[in-house]
């Protein structure tokens, strides 16, 4: 188990404090970790349920995001929210944040942060939304402050839909002016009509 002043410690830099702290040392406890302590016949939970749930709760709110930024089709909420949750997009905040040192792996840990330090951090980040939601009674506004503050880069970086008409982009700038020899078939045609 962690020591308190970790937790306390990771909480401030989440800038949230959890009610009930198993929440917290769930959501930072990899299976891995999970399974070393139950082979000691020890019980311990692991965050995949936890990542599971922070997703779908992180897809919410970024939608909401998205479309208070006036996005309103659900083509460009698609496209930005994807951008928004990929595992690369949730493993930078995860380094921003700097959780690592909080991630309970176990034994194998070099290892695995060797193989695969991108998951780990994308799926806790994940999970602490989880645990965050669950904690909070469910409550999406709290959740909701937390994102903005963690995914305040990426946020900004998400053109509004005023932001996006006023530069024209480059497939429809080229596709207006097509091959000069299709455009000129294509009026011959018209004329003939």
């Amino acid at each position: 188990m962690e020591k308190r002043n970790d937790l306390n410690d990771i909480e401030q830099i989440l800038g949230y404090h959890f009610f009930e702290r198993q929440h917290l040392i769930r959501a930072l406890t990899h299976p891995a970790c999970a399974n070393e302590l139950l082979q000691q016949n020890k019980i311990c939970l692991d965050q995949e349920a936890y990542s599971t749930l922070g997703d779908a709760v992180l897809k919410t709110v970024f939608i909401l995001f998205l479309m208070e930024k006036g996005l309103q089709t659900k083509g460009t909420i698609t496209k930005n929210k994807e951008q928004l949750e990929d595992n690369i997009s949730l493993a930078k905040v995860g380094r921003r944040l700097k959780i690592r040192p909080f991630i309970r792996l176990g034994r194998g840990e070099k290892e695995l942060w060797k193989n695969g330090e991108e998951t780990i951090l994308s799926d806790t980040v994940e999970a602490l939304i989880g645990a965050i939601f669950l904690d909070s009674d469910a409550g999406l506004g709290l959740v909701r402050q937390c994102i903005a503050v963690w995914f305040e880069l990426e946020l900004r970086r998400v053109k509004t839909e005023k932001e996006r008409k006023t530069r024209v982009p480059l497939t429809v700038e080229s596709s207006r002016r097509g091959a000069p020899g299709r455009k000129k078939r294509s009026s011959r045609r018209t004329r003939k009509k």
